[in-house]
């Protein structure tokens, strides 16, 4: 099943762009606390209110089953989120968040 391109551009931003936010920009070395919140806030509080994967839910409707790899990396992170407010993971949170939103530009590239 493709994806229509306006679902796909909407992920690529709503997503995608949102929980790659703060992980594209975390410093060397130890992560200050203030940005680990700020990734913490990205992946379970999107600009809708909800966690990054319920966004992804709503959002890709009937579609989502088209993008496995996006689906499996944001249960990956719903997972990992005692770590995370624990700040432990972080760097594997931060990776996962920028595939997520590497695997969208892609589909959205493919689809364009």
């Amino acid at each position: 099943m493709s994806v229509p391109v306006e679902v796909l551009r909407a992920l690529a931003h709503d997503v995608g762009k949102y929980v790659a936010r703060t992980a594209r920009n975390l410093p060397e070395g130890a992560v200050p606390e203030v940005l680990v919140q700020m990734l913490v806030r990205d992946v379970f509080e999107t600009a809708d209110g909800v966690d990054a994967l319920a966004l992804f839910d709503r959002l890709a409707g009937e579609h989502a089953g088209a993008l496995p790899e996006v689906r499996a990396e944001l249960e990956a992170l719903v997972a990992m989120r005692a770590a995370l407010h624990a700040g432990e993971s972080v760097r594997d949170a931060a990776a996962r968040c920028l595939r997520v939103e590497a695997l969208l530009r892609a589909r959205l590239e493919e689809a364009s």
